[in-house]
């Protein structure tokens, strides 16, 4: 009998954690499941975890890649699953046990449906703290990414993710997804897993985060124009941050150039009130709390 339900777990040097991330899935209260561990050419030890775990639990399978890259990882998982319904994980997150039968006795329930998806608790060593995506509009999504990688279950579908974006690339695949179908998603207030935040995970690097947000902003706002004052207003706000980023010396010439564009016009705004004394500092107050934070929240 095929699994109900797939779980895509890309892998790169996850030795310290893959097998945690593995066992919550297969530690699930809904049993009909597999877990795609795709490792994206590690050198560490997280292969031959993999395929000990393989060998003891035939629903997890490895499957190799030599290019590295989340987005295409997530792809080869996505172009084998065998489930009706997907989950991502990262490899150093894990789900809590309920999660997934929640999800599909909900999905079952009701066709019309799309995702299932349940908070979120972040986990640092200073405590942690509970992130609910709010998805009472579609612009909240096209702001900035409400839904972290492992929220969501849902429907499986042909939309893949864009294998040349690394970094917050699972916002455009959300966007993507759900751009004109917010209503087909019903969110729990329920914990259904967890994210641990480290120093060897991306989250922790809040000024490269904060860069790719503007930088898939920028995409989306290209992609999917609308007119809107609250996306007009965000997206002056992203201009005045990036020229921030680029005050302190955090980008590089070509990735303010490579942001910049999508923007035409309202970088050239920007970077006038950048210039009124008030402003610029009020904005770099921002990003500096931004980059002082031990993980990025978006």
């Amino acid at each position: 009998m095929e699994p109900n339900v797939s779980i895509i777990i890309p892998v790169y040097n996850g030795e310290k954690t893959v097998e945690r991330a593995i066992r919550s899935c297969l530690n699930q209260t809904y049993q009909s499941l597999e877990v795609l561990a795709v490792d994206n050419g590690s050198v560490d030890q997280s292969t031959q975890i993999i395929e000990n775990l393989s060998r003891v639990d035939k629903r997890v399978k490895l499957v190799k890649l030599t290019k590295k890259g989340r987005s295409n990882a997530r792809n080869v998982g996505l172009n084998q699953t065998k489930g009706k319904f997907i989950q991502f994980l990262d490899a150093d997150d894990e789900l809590l046990p309920h999660k997934i039968e929640a999800a599909v006795n909900f999905l079952e329930a009701h066709a019309a449906c799309f995702a299932y998806g349940t908070g979120i608790e972040y986990v640092t060593n200073k405590g942690s703290i509970i992130r609910i995506p709010d998805t009472s509009n579609n612009i909240e999504l096209l702001i900035h990414n409400i839904f972290p990688i492992n929220t969501l279950v849902f429907r499986k579908n042909p939309i893949r993710f864009d294998r040349m974006i690394e970094f917050d690339e699972d916002w455009l695949y959300w966007v993507e997804l759900f751009k004109d179908n917010m209503s087909g998603v019903t969110m729990t207030p329920e914990i259904g897993a967890r994210v641990h935040v480290t120093g060897e995970n991306t989250m922790n690097d809040t000024s490269r985060m904060l860069y790719y947000e503007i930088l898939i902003r920028g995409i989306i706002r290209q992609k999917y124009p609308i007119s809107n004052g609250i996306l007009l207003k965000t997206d002056v706000k992203k201009m005045l941050m990036l020229n921030s980023l680029a005050h302190f010396g955090n980008i590089t010439n070509s990735q303010y150039d490579e942001a910049a564009k999508y923007f035409m016009n309202l970088n050239k705004v920007a970077k006038v009130l950048y210039t009124i004394p008030i402003i610029r500092k009020k904005t770099n107050q921002g990003v500096n709390g931004i980059l002082e934070k031990q993980t990025y929240q978006g």
